[in-house]
């Protein structure tokens, strides 16, 4: 291995070498990919005719908006959506989530930085069928941990996993009657449900 490659290797794993020290304080702008596992039933044979079975395996895309009050505390919003098949193929369900959630850096100043988070939020499970929608929504918390490496004093990669806990406790169905009308049943429920993420983007501090 020649000295220029040793040199760039060095500067790819140890950014903060080549940009300075790093840090998570201030605003910052995220965008993720993830990989979404809810809690579905699995398919049954004796299952009702007509019944409508959610892949518990789908993915989508997380929005954050944070501010940094430290190099190692901060507060983010948090905005998920992942889309999951279904045992109809005209039917695809979305599961969303709205969370607020305080988090935490470790290693101040280096330019890999383990994080742990946690937060409280809104979470929904939605699908349309012709012209009915149906509806499933709840509140609940979020818990994780991960990766944040800087490639740079103000990008950084993000490798997160992430829990949901949630309590479901509306269903709602609208059925369109054409014309502008329409009837909206809305019932309570009492459900605990979960959902696991993988989740890997980037994140860019201002």
């Amino acid at each position: 291995m020649g000295y220029k490659t040793f040199a760039l290797l060095v500067i790819l794993l140890s950014p903060a070498a080549a940009f300075g020290s790093v840090g998570t304080k201030g605003f910052s702008l995220g965008l993720d990919l993830h990989t979404s596992r809810i809690g579905a039933d699995e398919p049954s044979s004796d299952a009702p005719a007509g019944t409508v079975f959610i892949d518990r395996n789908g993915g989508g895309a997380i929005m954050k908006l944070g501010w940094g009050f430290t190099p190692r505390f901060g507060l983010r919003l948090m905005v998920s959506g992942a889309s999951h098949a279904t045992s109809d193929p005209d039917i695809d369900v979305i599961y969303s989530s709205g969370t607020i959630e305080a988090v935490y850096y470790f290693r101040e100043g280096e330019p890999l930085r383990p994080e742990i988070f946690g937060g409280l939020g809104g979470f929904s499970v939605e699908s349309r069928d012709g012209g009915y929608d149906y509806k499933t929504t709840g509140g609940g918390a979020v818990f994780g941990g991960g990766i944040a490496y800087f490639l740079s004093r103000d990008f950084a990669l993000d490798f997160e996993l992430r829990a949901d806990l949630v309590n479901w406790d509306t269903n709602t169905a609208r059925i369109d009657l054409g014309g502008g009308n329409e009837v909206v049943v809305e019932t309570p429920i009492d459900e605990d449900g979960s959902a696991v993420h993988f989740a890997f983007g980037g994140t860019w501090w201002f």
